[in-house]
């Protein structure tokens, strides 16, 4: 493989597992371009959750259920209902923040992993160029999935020590796999890609749960895109047994 690919340079051992590619990672803060992707994204998952939000308001105000029967014989029962409503909607947009501003700032976190890997990996073939088609479909359907199994799961989200856990179990899986083709679709087609993460999917999913932590942690989440980009391309490109590492050689090698 070593001829084929060559290994990374670095020698430096870990004072604990992961911890050279998370020092690493923190250099993406450098990088003026990172700053753009985090306005971007904010100001997308905003506009993307105050949709969801109106049309939520718009289905509720259409039903006329908060003036259906005993729910608008008393004052209180309709300020009750309405206040629970907008609960709910706020716990959703805490839990769904992760999966929408990835899905609106991913169309540009590959430009972002291609200045990373030119930086601290310019032995790499050059990556191709994802048209933007192919980065919108992919956001899209990143969006759409995150939307559909976090809708899912919504109810146990209220149920303490529980919510932790389904959340942990959602999403670890959907950011896996969307860092996971934010890295891989500019080396591989998207079929491959897929075949890719079916293969390697236990391992994906434990760097997944990594990610999802930093989403939880407030403020750090507003710049966890970021840092979520630049660990995956460290964690999968730096050590000679990366998944992706030994993807591209048998590619390189057949």
């Amino acid at each position: 493989m070593s001829e084929i690919l060559p290994a990374p340079c670095s020698t430096e051992r870990d004072s604990f597992p992961g911890a050279t590619e998370f020092r690493l990672a923190l250099g993406v803060f450098r990088e003026p371009y990172a700053w753009k992707i985090v306005a971007i994204g904010l100001l997308g998952a905003f506009v993307v959750m105050a949709l969801l939000g109106a049309c939520v308001w718009w289905v509720v105000a259409k039903s006329g259920w908060l003036e259906f029967g005993w729910v608008a014989r008393y004052e209180w029962t309709r300020w009750l209902f309405g206040g629970l409503g907008t609960a709910i909607y706020l716990v959703a947009g805490w839990f769904l923040f992760p999966v929408v501003f990835t899905a609106v700032a991913g169309i540009f976190l590959e430009d972002l992993a291609d200045r990373i890997e030119r930086r601290h990996y310019p032995e790499l073939p050059v990556p191709r160029k994802v048209p933007v088609t192919e980065q919108i479909y992919a956001s899209g359907r990143g969006l759409l999935r995150g939307l559909f199994w976090n809708g899912l799961a919504l109810p146990l989200y209220f149920i303490p020590v529980v919510n932790v856990l389904a959340y942990a179990a959602v999403n670890s899986r959907l950011l896996s796999r969307e860092y996971f083709q934010v890295i891989t679709l500019r080396h591989f087609p998207a079929a491959v890609t897929g075949d890719c993460f079916r293969r390697h999917r236990p391992q994906l999913w434990r760097e997944g749960l990594v990610l999802m932590l930093l989403f939880l942690i407030p403020l750090v989440q507003l710049v966890a895109p970021l840092l979520a980009t630049a660990l995956a391309v460290h964690r999968l490109w730096r050590r000679d047994d990366g998944i992706l590492r030994r993807e591209l050689a048998a590619k390189l090698g057949s």
